[in-house]
């Protein structure tokens, strides 16, 4: 058995590596961008920490991003002649829920399972199965997070290619909310913003409940993309604008009247672009992909405007919130918080994640005996 842990968030543009001893502790760490392949960029980065380890990696846990990532929400219930105990069918209800949705989504893989409400005889409420009670009836109303299989094995090949085998696959952004939603004393209704390279998440948490996921295809790449065929400037020199134009709080870098400064965007002024419009392009998108992926959620749109939000910013585009942009969902928050991330950070979330019963829920499971059509029906849908 290893006496370490190694997990590798595996993004579209980074890969961030840590490594944890038995005791808990990262030991190593260290991030890489993805040149030319994930494959070779894999191979360098693993490399380098065999070589900090004086050992062979052979297996990972891997947290990884898409937006084709998507949620299933599922209430199950079970009737019972009789008072029984609910740890002995509590287990079983679960994997009663997973083995419907996988025979149904035969196509995708469950990645992960949040118990939102356990309900009990006449209405009782719990919030988790911390003592051994009799009852009559358990339902059980359950949150899946899927993931296309042939996306999987695409993934796992580039391991495999590595001679790497993966434990387990999470998606990162919801990894990554848990990590960073146990740091609020109140965690009520707490709104996250996982904007990535390519691709951005929104989840809503409420207390105990795990409210709202979607993934879509935009990120910080399409602001570059947005700034340099406005700008007219070349994707390189736009990256890097946005890059340096968000680490400023103000517009003094940008001051061409201070000579004090050597201005490294003479360009900008010599083809008199104003900052005004540099601010609009990014903040339009911005804008855009926040009504997207959360703004035209029912949750959040059915939310008492008085109720205090907050909205915490995450992800490689995380910097892109440290200006003061007018943006629509600041209408509804209250507080907003940004986490500058780095590989430390998003590794520590996975390896806490990996040791949490929670991620007990989607490991390795016994096979749940077919039950008949009715017989499923009746189990899923009567109330």
């Amino acid at each position: 058995m290893s006496n370490f842990e190694t997990i590798i968030d595996f993004g579209s543009k980074n890969l961030k590596l840590g490594i944890f001893n038995t005791e808990s502790k990262n030991i190593y760490s260290s991030e890489r961008m993805i040149i030319d392949s994930a494959e070779k960029s894999l191979n360098k980065i693993i490399k380098d920490a065999e070589k900090f380890l004086s050992k062979h990696i052979d297996n990972v846990v891997v947290l990884y991003d898409s937006p084709k990532f998507y949620a299933l929400d599922i209430s199950i219930k079970k009737e019972f002649d009789n008072a029984i105990s609910i740890k002995k069918v509590y287990d079983k209800l679960i994997e009663e829920a997973h083995f419907f949705i996988s025979q149904n989504n035969f196509k995708d893989q469950i990645i992960h399972s949040s118990i939102n409400s356990i309900i009990t005889d006449k209405n009782k409420s719990l919030t988790k199965i911390d003592e051994d009670i009799k009852i009559k009836s358990l339902i059980l109303e359950i949150k899946f997070i899927c993931l296309n299989k042939i996306l999987i094995d695409d993934v796992s090949s580039i391991f495999k290619k590595n001679n790497l085998k993966i434990l387990n696959l999470y998606c990162s952004s919801y990894v990554k909310s848990i990590y960073y939603k146990n740091e609020f004393d109140n965690k009520d209704n707490i709104i996250f913003l996982d904007v990535g390279y390519e691709r951005t998440s929104g989840l809503v948490f409420n207390n105990y409940k795990f409210e709202y996921f979607k993934s879509i295809p935009l990120g910080g790449n399409n602001i570059t993309r947005d700034i340099s065929k406005v700008l007219k400037l070349n994707l390189d020199y736009s990256e890097d604008l946005k890059i340096k134009f968000n680490k400023e709080e103000n517009d003094k870098f940008f001051n061409k009247t201070d000579s004090n400064l050597i201005n490294p965007y003479s360009e900008i002024f010599e083809k008199n672009i104003s900052i005004d419009l540099l601010k609009q392009i990014i903040e339009a998108r911005l804008d855009e992909i926040i009504e997207l992926v959360l703004l035209q959620c029912n949750y959040v749109k059915t939310l008492n405007a008085s109720l205090k939000l907050k909205l915490i910013i995450i992800g490689g585009g995380s910097p892109l919130f440290y200006n003061n942009y007018k943006l629509s969902i600041m209408k509804l928050v209250s507080d907003l918080k940004v986490f500058n991330e780095n590989n430390s950070n998003s590794c520590q979330a996975g390896f806490n994640y990996h040791q949490s019963d929670e991620s007990f829920l989607t490991k390795t499971k016994k096979k749940v005996k077919k039950s008949g059509f009715f017989e499923t029906f009746f189990n899923i849908f009567s109330k």
